[in-house]
C-alpha cells in the first residue's frame, strides 16, 4: 500500500446469526465516545488534512474554496408561509439550515430573531400562528440528538410557550389557531414504533390528544387543509403506505378515511370532501375524493403520467405529475395544463403565497427560480441567475439493467462532445425510500453545477434508479427489501451503456451519492471497483447487519428489511452489505465523509467502512475519511461546509483529469 493509514486496533468480535459466525473486527468503532475511537478519528482527519495540503493537492483545496465563495449561487427558500407583511421560510446558508424572513418580493431580510429555546439549535422549519403572528412554531434539533423537537415561542419576548419532542412535522390550522403535531416513540431493540397526534392552543396553553397511538407507525405527518378546517393525520407504516385520519376542527371529531393502509398523497379538502392522489388503486395514480365514508374517482389514471401530489390555488385544485421523471402540472377538473418554461425540468411546491402557491423551478441548465401561481398565471418572482447555456444539451435516455428493465437517466454535455470513449463522466443517483430524483441545477452532494462541469468538457449523468417513485409504487417496490440489489445493478447498467455508446470508458467515471445514495456508492465500489475512477461517498449506510439497531432502525427496516427477521433476509443483506464485502482488492480513490452528530446515519458506518477499505485496498489509490465534529446528515456548516465541498470537488476533478 502506498499510504500509511491510521490504525485502529481490531478485535476478535464474532456474532452468530442463524448458525453462521460473522466476524466484525471493527465493532469497536461503534462507540463514538471511546477514547480509542476519538484518537482514531483525530488521526484520520489529520491524515486527510495532510493529503489535501501537500503533494499533488497542495493549494488546490484553498483555491477551490475561494472559487466556491465567488461563484456559488445562493439557495432559494422552502417551506414559505405568509408572515406579517412578507414571508417566513427555511433557507440553507453555507450548509446550515436557517429560518429567514422575506419581504413580499421574496427578498431575504435575514435571520429571524433567536428565542431562548432555539438559540444554538439546528432549525429545520418554522411557521407563524395564523391568528397571532407574534407566536411562531419551530421544528429543530439539538446538536447530537437524533430526534427533532417542536418549540412554540412568543417572538416579542423570546419566551418558550410549549415544547414537544420526537417528531417530524407540524402544521397550523387557520380555523382554530392551534398547532398540530405528531410525537413518535421508537424502540430499536423491540423493533416497534407508534405515534400520537396532539394539538396545542397558544391562546390558553391547552394540549389535546387528537389521535392515539393505536397502530404500529414508523412516523407521523400532519397537513392542514387550505381553509384550516381539517387537519389530516398520516400514520406511516413504511415509506409509502399509511392510514389517514381527518380531524374536523369545527366539530372536534376524527374520522379515519381508509380501512386498510393506502399509498395516498393528500391534495386538499373542499366542500366536505378530501382529495388525494391514490397510487394503491392505480399504478400511475388517480385522483380520488373521499366524502362521507365513500371513495370516488375524480381523475382517472393516465397511461403516460405518474401523479405525485397536488395543491389548491385561486379556488382550483391542481395535480402534479411526472412524465418520464420531468414535471407536469394540470387542473384536476378541466385537465388544463400549466405551461412550464422547459419540459425537462422540476417544479415542486416551496410554500404558500398570499395569492396561491410558490413553486421552485429548475433544470440541469436553468438556475433555480421561485414562481408564483395564483391558479391562472405562473410568473417568476425571484431568480438566482439569468445566465443561459445555449452550448449545452440535456437529453433523457434509457439503459438496460441486468434484468432488462430500462432505467432512465439524464445526460448533460456540451455540443460537439466527441463520442471517443474518453470523456470524464460524473454520475449521481439515490435509488430508495420512495424518493424521486427530478432534474436539478446543482448536483446534490458536492453542489457541483452541471453547467460548469459540462462547459469544461465533462459529461454529467443523473440516474433515476428503482427504489424511488419516478414511475409510481411498483418502481419503489422493485428496489426495496429483497429487491435492493437491483438498484445497484441499475446504476451499473447505465454506466455500461455509457461505455457502449462511446461516452466514456472504465476508469473515467466518477460517482457521487449520499445517505441511501451513500449505501449505493459503498456497494458499487465493492461490487465493481474496476468501473470507477473516483468515488464520493457521503454519510453512507455501510453496515447492513447492525443498522437496524440504530435509533432510526424501526424506520429503516421497512425499506431494507430486518436482518434478524429470517435467515433469508440476513443472507440477502449480507450479500451486499458494503462493510462486510470489502475484500483484498484494487479499489479506486474514495472519499468517505460522515458527521459525529448525524441524526440519520450514525457515523460508525463511515468509520468502519473506511478502516476496512484502508486495510484491504491493494491499489495505490487513496481511501480518505473525513469526520465532521459538528456535522450532521450533511456536509457541515459555515467554513466546514466550504472545506468539505472543496475537498469533494478537487478530489473528483483530480482523478477525472478535469482540473483547471
Amino acid at each position: 500500500m502506498k499510504y500509511d493509514y491510521p490504525k485502529f486496533k481490531t478485535s476478535e468480535h464474532v456474532e452468530e446469526w442463524f448458525g453462521r459466525r460473522l466476524d466484525d473486527p471493527y465493532a469497536g468503532l461503534r462507540d463514538a465516545k471511546d477514547p480509542a475511537v476519538l484518537r482514531f478519528v483525530a488521526e484520520e482527519n489529520a491524515f486527510t488534512e495532510k493529503f489535501f495540503t501537500t503533494g499533488d493537492f497542495a493549494g488546490k483545496r484553498e483555491k477551490k474554496i475561494e472559487h466556491l465563495k465567488k461563484t456559488m449561487l445562493p439557495e432559494l427558500p422552502s417551506g414559505l408561509s405568509p408572515y406579517k407583511n412578507g414571508y417566513i421560510g427555511s433557507l440553507i446558508v453555507d450548509g446550515e439550515q436557517q429560518i429567514h424572513l422575506f419581504d413580499q418580493n421574496f427578498i431575504d431580510l435575514g435571520l429571524i430573531p433567536d428565542t431562548e429555546e432555539t438559540a444554538g439549535k439546528h432549525v429545520a422549519a418554522a411557521a407563524a400562528c395564523p391568528s397571532d403572528d407574534d407566536v411562531v412554531a419551530f421544528l429543530y434539533q439539538v446538536p447530537g440528538d437524533p430526534k427533532l423537537a417542536l418549540a412554540v415561542c412568543r417572538m416579542s419576548t423570546g419566551a418558550l410557550l410549549h415544547r414537544a419532542d420526537d417528531m417530524f412535522s407540524f402544521c397550523w390550522s387557520k380555523a382554530d389557531g392551534r398547532v398540530y403535531y405528531p410525537v413518535t416513540k421508537a424502540d430499536p431493540k423491540a423493533r416497534t414504533s407508534s405515534t400520537v397526534f396532539l394539538a396545542y392552543d397558544p391562546a390558553d396553553g391547552s394540549v389535546q390528544t387528537v389521535l392515539g397511538d393505536d397502530i404500529f407507525c414508523i412516523f407521523g405527518q400532519v397537513r392542514a387543509s387550505s381553509d384550516g378546517r381539517y387537519v389530516m393525520a398520516k400514520q406511516c407504516l413504511d415509506y409509502s403506505h399509511a392510514y389517514w385520519t381527518a380531524f374536523d376542527t369545527k366539530t372536534q371529531t376524527a374520522r379515519r378515511l381508509n380501512a386498510a393502509p393506502e399509498e395516498w398523497i393528500y391534495i386538499d379538502s373542499a366542500a366536505g370532501g378530501h382529495y388525494f392522489v391514490s397510487l394503491s388503486a392505480a399504478e400511475h395514480g388517480k385522483v380520488i375524493r373521499v366524502k362521507d365514508g365513500r371513495e370516488e374517482t375524480v381523475l382517472p389514471e393516465s397511461e403516460d403520467l405518474i401523479l405525485d401530489g397536488g395543491f389548491s390555488a385561486g379556488g382550483r385544485l391542481f395535480v402534479t405529475a411526472k412524465k418520464d421523471v420531468s414535471a407536469r402540472i394540470f387542473d384536476i377538473m378541466s385537465g388544463e395544463s400549466v405551461r412550464l418554461p422547459s419540459e425537462l425540468s422540476s417544479a415542486v411546491p416551496a410554500g404558500e403565497s398570499k395569492e396561491g402557491v410558490i413553486l421552485k423551478y429548475e433544470s440541469f441548465i436553468e438556475a433555480p427560480r421561485l414562481m408564483s401561481f395564483d391558479g391562472k398565471e405562473l410568473r417568476t418572482v425571484r431568480s438566482l441567475s439569468g445566465e443561459t447555456f445555449p452550448e449545452l444539451v440535456t437529453e433523457q435516455r434509457f439503459a438496460p439493467s441486468a434484468d432488462g428493465t430500462m432505467i432512465p437517466y439524464y445526460i448533460t454535455y456540451k455540443k460537439g462532445t466527441p463520442l471517443d470513449g474518453d470523456n470524464a463522466v460524473c454520475m449521481f443517483a439515490y435509488g430508495g425510500y420512495n424518493a424521486g430524483m427530478p432534474p436539478v441545477f446543482r448536483e446534490r452532494v458536492t453542489r457541483l453545477m452541471m453547467s460548469e462541469w459540462a462547459m469544461k468538457g465533462g459529461v454529467y449523468v443523473h440516474c433515476n434508479l428503482r427504489g424511488g417513485n419516478e414511475y409510481g409504487p411498483r418502481w419503489h417496490e422493485a428496489g426495496m427489501l429483497m429487491n435492493k440489489r437491483k438498484v445497484f445493478e441499475d446504476f451499473i447498467g447505465v454506466a455500461e451503456q455509457l461505455i457502449k455508446d462511446g461516452w466514456t470508458k472504465k476508469g473515467r467515471i466518477g460517482i457521487v451519492g449520499c445517505s441511501n445514495g451513500g449505501l449505493l456508492m459503498s456497494a458499487l465500489v465493492t461490487m465493481r471497483p474496476d468501473l470507477w475512477a473516483v468515488v464520493i461517498d457521503s454519510v453512507p449506510h455501510t453496515d447492513m447487519i447492525h443498522f437496524a439497531d440504530d435509533d432510526r432502525g424501526p424506520m429503516y427496516i421497512t425499506e431494507y428489511g430486518d436482518p434478524g427477521e429470517s435467515r433469508e433476509m440476513f443472507e440477502y443483506l449480507l450479500s451486499y452489505s458494503p462493510y462486510h464485502n470489502v475484500r483484498e482488492e484494487e479499489y479506486p480513490p474514495i472519499y468517505i465523509q460522515t458527521g459525529e452528530l448525524d441524526n440519520n446515519v450514525p457515523p460508525y458506518h463511515g468509520k468502519k467502512f473506511a478502516a476496512r477499505m484502508q486495510q484491504m485496498n491493494r491499489s495505490d489509490a487513496p481511501v480518505l475519511l473525513r469526520v465532521l465534529a459538528q456535522g450532521s446528515h450533511d456536509r457541515g456548516q459555515g467554513e466546514e461546509n466550504y472545506r468539505t465541498l472543496a475537498e469533494m470537488q478537487v478530489f473528483l476533478e483530480h482523478y477525472l483529469h478535469m482540473e483547471g
